[in-house]
């Protein structure tokens, strides 16, 4: 099969990784071309798609002219047997092509890795929902040509004395105390992200001495945080960082105070590694945690991300059920999707 992904961002978060690692494993048997923005460099992590593809995806780049004549091009081209969009401004680029006739025929599917946006998705054959609530949300047209199909994470390619090595670095590198417990949380530092209200209840949460708060991530919102957490030795802010599991490895625990998580792969990491977790009953983390209650705290509530913080801190390693969340069966998924309309 002939598979043309598209993409129209500068950055590198959760959809650019979950994008990379699925034309991966596509291509070890199908024709995959990606079309990227000519930039595809975040201006203010650095952070870029470009370094985590595989060599067997083909990467088509717009042109100084932009991203629109470099799509119509490709959709006329009859160079692809399926397009699939990911995010609004592909996704909307492309709906606007098909609705003024400029697509030509090729079948198109998206995946929703946000909200539906019918301006966006509504000229689209097949979408494809990372989350229930996703799915309960589409026009009744676009649900019944939905599919839902959960996002995955991939075990460590580590050996256990390997990730032990890395926890007793990274460890170290942050003064952690003998002893210490570390509860970690990562994201992009936006308002919907929450950690505002995250320190907030560190502070109330009076955890023992040693604890430490170990913030993941960049953002616009970086700045605010970190003035709010002035003068606490016990949170610490790495900045944007590409090596997750490597974090991971060394926290005890994990947090997600979000206000909304459209799906939540970084608390699909964590689980991945072991580490008990706290999250707010949001979005696709609903899914994710449906079998673990006790591990659901209301959003926005600053009492209940407090006594989060408290049951995480002795909270011991857990091992979960990951056997829905694999790769290998959420591709052939994809696959079988893809096969309805070509």
């Amino acid at each position: 099969m002939r598979i043309l992904h598209c993409l129209s961002t500068r950055e590198f978060a959760g959809t650019e990784r979950h994008l990379a690692e699925l034309s991966a494993i596509q291509a070890r048997s199908h024709d995959v071309t990606l079309l990227l923005d000519r930039d595809t460099v975040d201006p203010l992590t650095g952070g870029d798609i470009s370094g985590f593809l595989c060599p067997e995806v083909t990467v088509v780049r717009a042109g100084r002219a932009g991203y629109l004549p470099a799509l119509a091009s490709e959709l006329r081209s009859g160079c692809h047997d399926i397009v699939h969009t990911h995010l609004g401004r592909a996704s909307a680029r492309v709906s606007w092509l098909r609705r003024a006739g400029l697509a030509g025929s090729v079948p198109v599917v998206a995946t929703l890795h946000t909200s539906y946006r019918g301006r966006c998705y509504g000229a689209h054959d097949g979408l494809v929902c990372i989350a229930s609530w996703q799915q309960e949300a589409l026009p009744e047209k676009q649900r019944a040509a939905s599919a839902l199909i959960p996002n995955w994470t991939v075990p460590p390619a580590s050996t256990c004395e390997a990730r032990a090595a890395l926890r007793e670095r990274m460890r170290r590198q942050w003064g952690i105390p003998d002893g210490g417990v570390v509860i970690g949380t990562a994201g992009r530092m936006v308002v919907e992200k929450n950690f505002g209200l995250l320190i907030q209840a560190w502070k109330q949460a009076e955890l023992k001495p040693g604890t430490r708060l170990v913030m993941v991530g960049d953002g616009p919102e970086r700045g605010m945080l970190q003035q709010a957490a002035q003068g606490r030795s016990d949170i610490i802010f790495t900045g944007y960082r590409t090596d997750m599991p490597d974090l991971l490895a060394a926290f005890d625990a994990f947090i997600v105070p979000s206000r909304h998580e459209p799906f939540g792969l970084v608390l699909l990491e964590a689980m991945e590694a072991g580490l008990p977790v706290c999250a707010t009953a949001a979005g696709g983390v609903k899914d994710i945690l449906a079998d673990a209650p006790d591990c659901l705290v209301a959003p926005d509530s600053l009492e209940a991300l407090t006594e989060g913080l408290r049951r995480l801190e002795r909270a011991a390693p857990r091992q979960w059920d990951m056997s829905r969340y694999r790769i290998g069966a959420a591709a052939s998924r994809v696959e079988a999707f893809y096969r309805r309309y070509c």
